[in-house]
C-alpha cells in the first residue's frame, strides 16, 4: 500500500457525507493538489440521510437512497476495511479489510478523521434496557428493519383475540421529538395505518404512537411557531406527544417513563441524539473532549498536530459564532471545500484559514404531504413546506440518475399504492419482544 511513484498520499477514515465529499473536492483543479486520496471505510457506499425514513417505509426504494462511494469520488481509491489502529509518529494507519483477519497498514501524508456518528445511548444507570430491547435510526438496515417489524406485528395482532394485547403490539413509541424522531414518526404512522387496510382485524383505534421529548418542545432546532404548528398537527392525527418527559427503562413488553409511569407497546424507536463514533478511541494520541468528539482548531487541524484534520459529526470544530459546528450533513458538506482548501495551503506553504459554516436551514416533513421548514429566515409549514422539502432533497440527491430515479419512485407512490409486504432484510426477528398468544382461528367470525 505504499507504493506511491513519489506522489503525496491524504488518507480519509469513513466514507459518510463528510469524507466522500471531501474526496471528490480534493480532486478539483483549484485547489492544485497533485496527490493520491484513499476513502477508509467498512462499507462502499454512503446513505443519503434525508431520504432514508422514506426509503425505509417504502416511498422510495432502498437502493434509491444509497450512493456508491467509487462511483461519486472516481479519483479516490476505495479500502473496504475496519480502522484498527494509528500510529502518528510513523503516519500509519493499521486497519482489517472486511473478511479478511490480516492487519496491514497505509502511510499517509495528512490524514483526515471523519468518522461520523453513532446513536447516543444513555449509561444503564440513567436508561436501561436499550441496547436490548429498542431500534435505532442510523442505518438503511435500521430503516428497512423498523418496516418489517411493523408488518410482523399487524399480522400478528390481526391473527389475536385479546383486544389489549392488539393495542399494546401495536403502540409505537419513539424517544426523541428532534429531526429524525419526527421524520420516523411522521412516516411510520402513514405508512402503518395505510397497510392496516388490509388486515380486518385491526382497527384505526388499536393503532397508536407516542413520542418522547425531553425538551420543553418539539423540534427545537425551529423557531417555537414551527414547533408548535408541528405538534398540533402531529397531535390532531392522534399521536401522544409528551414533551419535557424521558424514559428510564425499556424492556420488551413496556416501558417506564420519567415519571413512574408503565406503558405498554411492544416497538421502541431510539432516535435520543447522536455522540460521536466510538471508533476515535482507538486512534492513539488524538485529544477527545468531554464528549468523546475530536478536537480541532478552527482551520479544522486537530489539535497539537500539523497533518491532521478532522470533520463530520465526529470533530468538534469552532465555527464563526464561537460555538461548535452542529453535527449535520449540510454542514459536513460544505465543509469539504474548506478541509481541501486549507490542505492545499500546508502544501504550498501558505497559512491556513479558519472554517466555518452555519446552519443553512431546517426541513422537516411530517408526513401527510405537510411539513415545516425554517431558511434564512422565512418560516413555512403545510403543504409548501412539504413540497419545498421534497424538491431541494431531489436537487441534493448526488447524481442525476438517482434523482430521475428518486423522482420516478415518487410519481408511481401518487398514483398507486405502497407494497406493504416485509423485505425480508430482518430474519432474525426480534420474537422474544412478543408474548405468547391465543391465535384466532381464521375460520371464525
Amino acid at each position: 500500500m505504499d507504493s506511491r511513484h513519489g506522489r503525496k498520499r491524504i488518507v480519509i477514515l469513513g466514507g459518510g457525507f463528510g469524507g466522500s465529499y471531501l474526496a471528490k473536492e480534493l480532486s478539483k483543479r483549484r485547489h492544485g493538489l497533485d496527490v493520491d486520496v484513499v476513502i477508509i471505510d467498512r462499507n462502499n457506499y454512503f446513505i443519503f440521510y434525508p431520504l432514508l425514513i422514506e426509503a425505509g417505509c417504502g416511498s422510495i426504494e432502498p437502493r434509491h437512497c444509497t450512493v456508491p462511494i467509487r462511483e461519486f469520488a472516481p479519483k479516490a481509491e476505495l479500502l473496504m476495511a475496519e480502522v484498527s489502529g494509528l500510529d502518528i509518529e510513523q503516519q500509519r494507519v493499521h486497519f482489517q479489510l472486511v473478511g479478511d483477519d490480516h492487519c496491514r497498514s497505509i502511510e499517509y501524508d495528512h490524514l483526515v478523521v471523519a468518522l461520523g456518528s453513532v446513536t447516543r445511548v444513555m449509561p444503564e444507570n440513567v436508561v436501561s434496557g436499550v441496547r436490548e430491547h429498542a431500534f435505532f435510526v442510523k442505518h438503511m438496515s435500521d430503516a428497512v428493519t423498523i418496516r418489517d417489524r411493523a408488518v410482523e406485528l399487524l399480522e400478528l395482532a390481526n391473527a389475536i383475540d385479546d383486544p389489549e394485547e392488539r393495542r399494546r403490539l401495536l403502540h409505537f413509541v419513539i424517544v426523541g421529538g428532534n429531526v429524525t424522531g419526527i421524520e420516523v414518526v411522521g412516516e411510520l404512522e402513514v405508512f402503518v395505518r395505510e397497510a392496516s387496510a388490509h388486515y380486518r382485524n385491526v382497527s384505526d383505534d388499536d393503532i397508536m404512537f407516542s413520542v418522547y421529548e425531553f425538551n420543553k418542545r418539539l423540534l427545537a432546532v425551529l423557531p417555537e411557531n414551527l414547533s408548535v404548528w408541528a405538534t398540533r398537527h402531529l397531535a390532531n392525527r392522534g399521536i401522544d406527544i409528551h414533551t419535557g418527559a424521558g424514559i428510564k427503562e425499556v424492556h420488551a413488553d413496556h416501558v417506564v417513563d420519567s415519571d413512574g409511569n408503565v406503558v405498554p407497546c411492544s416497538t421502541v424507536i431510539w432516535t435520543a441524539g447522536i455522540s460521536p463514533s466510538p471508533a476515535l478511541k482507538q486512534l492513539d494520541g488524538l485529544p477527545l473532549n468531554k464528549f468523546g468528539g475530536l478536537q480541532c482548531q478552527s482551520d479544522y487541524q486537530v489539535v497539537d498536530t500539523d497533518n491532521i484534520w478532522g470533520m463530520g459529526d465526529c470533530a468538534s470544530v469552532e465555527g464563526r459564532n464561537g460555538k461548535p459546528m452542529p453535527p449535520l450533513a449540510q454542514i459536513a458538506i460544505r465543509q469539504a471545500p474548506q478541509v481541501a482548501a486549507n490542505i492545499a495551503a500546508v502544501e504550498n506553504g501558505r497559512p491556513t484559514k479558519p472554517g466555518g459554516v452555519e446552519l443553512q436551514g431546517v426541513l422537516v416533513p411530517l408526513g401527510r404531504h405537510r411539513g415545516v421548514a425554517a431558511i434564512k429566515g422565512i418560516r413555512i409549514h403545510g403543504f409548501l413546506a412539504w413540497a419545498m422539502w421534497r424538491a431541494i432533497y431531489l436537487l441534493k440527491t448526488p447524481r442525476l440518475g438517482r434523482r430521475v430515479s428518486v423522482l420516478a419512485d415518487w410519481t408511481l407512490n401518487a398514483f398507486f399504492r405502497k407494497d406493504y409486504t416485509q423485505l425480508g432484510m430482518n430474519p432474525g426477528s426480534r420474537r422474544e419482544m412478543i408474548r405468547q398468544h391465543e391465535v384466532r382461528d381464521p375460520d371464525e367470525p
